[in-house]
This record gives structure tokens, C-alpha cells and sequence, in this order.
């Protein structure tokens, strides 16, 4: 891992599938995303959208390599919900997002009276798998990964995450953990090397 000599067993304990859906609108002016997997599910039904509000930076690049500008990408859920707030209150938006989606987005717009719609476009199925062995440590990039890996294992000696969501999730099960310092799969990695060369 990153010449970090450590063994990794690659497991994923979530997948993801489109579910059918509508959209009544021909043409969007403001769409927001919080996954790649709500930009995919959007874009193969060929809707026609304007300004496009993402989180992620992976999300953002998926946009740019079909030639898609992004108004604005926040590093997370929380962090779009204030730019929206701050600089486009008055505008009205379509949310597109997974079937049981965390509600910090839709609780700040509704609390700062900012109309915008739910379009459910995929849903999130756990895939728990059985370890009998126990983990030095234990990476989670999202908080249905961190549901589905404790639903059948026990707690790792520690835990690393993406971002302050999946570690709210993680809060429950263990105070082992350490967070990313930005929500991406390299900066995880950079945590996780750091902490096992630091604790040799």
C-alpha cells in the first residue's frame, strides 16, 4: 500500500444499483449531487441540466471528463449546503440522490426555506461479509460501509474514514478511529501509513 508494507485485503461491503425514476422537468437549472453514482444514474437518462452542485472531487472529475461545468464542488454534504445558503438562496433545486440518503443537505435547505425536490435514483445494498480474524485496522468511506462491515464483525483494533460523516457513523461502534484530513480514498491511505509507521 503506497510502499507503506503493509498487507490489505480488499472487501467491499456495499454495492449500489439505479432504481427507476422520473424526472417531470425537460430541462433542470440547478442539480445537486452527492455521488458518483446519482451523476452515472442522471446523465444515462440524457436530462438537460444547467448548473450542476456536486460533493467530491472524484464527482467533479467525472463531470469534467464528459465536458461538463461545475458551478461549484464541496468536500462534503455539509460544506455545499453553506455555499448554497451563502450564494444561492434564491435559487430552487433538484436533489439527485440515493434511495436512503443522509439528511444534513436537505435539513439545512428546508431550515434556510430554499425550495428544492428529492429525485431517488439508486439504492445502496449492504454486503456484509464474516471475518474471523482480527484487523490491525480498518479503512470506511462511507457510513452504510461502517453499518454493513460491524453487522457481522467485531471492532478492529483501529479504524481510519473519509470524512466526519462515515466517522459520526463509526462513533457508535468504537473511539479507535482516525479521520482524514480531506475526503478522499489517497488522503485515508496517507493517514493509514502514518499511523502504522508511527506505532512500529
Amino acid at each position: 500500500m503506497l510502499n507503506g508494507n503493509l498487507a490489505v485485503v480488499d472487501v467491499d461491503f456495499i454495492k449500489t444499483e439505479p432504481i427507476l425514476f422520473s424526472v417531470k422537468d425537460n430541462f433542470i437549472e440547478n442539480a445537486i449531487f452527492t455521488s458518483l453514482n446519482g451523476i452515472k444514474a442522471v446523465l444515462n437518462k440524457k436530462t438537460q441540466i444547467k448548473n450542476f452542485f456536486c460533493v467530491g472531487k472524484k464527482t467533479e472529475s467525472l463531470l469534467n471528463e464528459l465536458n461538463i461545468s461545475v458551478q461549484h464542488c464541496a468536500a462534503n454534504a455539509k460544506a455545499l449546503s453553506e455555499y448554497i445558503i451563502a450564494n444561492h438562496k434564491d435559487k430552487s433545486y433538484h436533489y439527485f440522490c440515493a434511495q436512503e440518503r443522509l439528511d444534513i443537505l436537505p435539513d439545512a435547505l428546508s431550515k434556510n426555506h430554499i425550495e428544492w425536490k428529492q429525485i431517488p435514483v439508486y439504492k445502496t445494498i449492504l454486503t456484509p461479509k464474516k471475518y474471523e480474524q482480527e484487523f490491525d485496522g480498518v479503512l470506511f468511506f462511507s457510513p452504510s460501509g461502517v453499518e454493513s462491515y460491524f453487522s457481522k464483525n467485531t471492532t478492529p483494533i483501529h479504524s481510519f474514514c473519509i470524512g466526519n460523516t462515515t466517522a459520526k457513523a463509526l462513533k457508535k461502534y468504537t473511539e479507535q478511529y482516525t479521520v482524514a484530513w480531506q475526503p478522499s480514498i489517497e488522503n485515508v491511505l496517507v493517514k493509514v501509513i502514518k499511523h502504522f509507521k508511527s506505532n512500529d
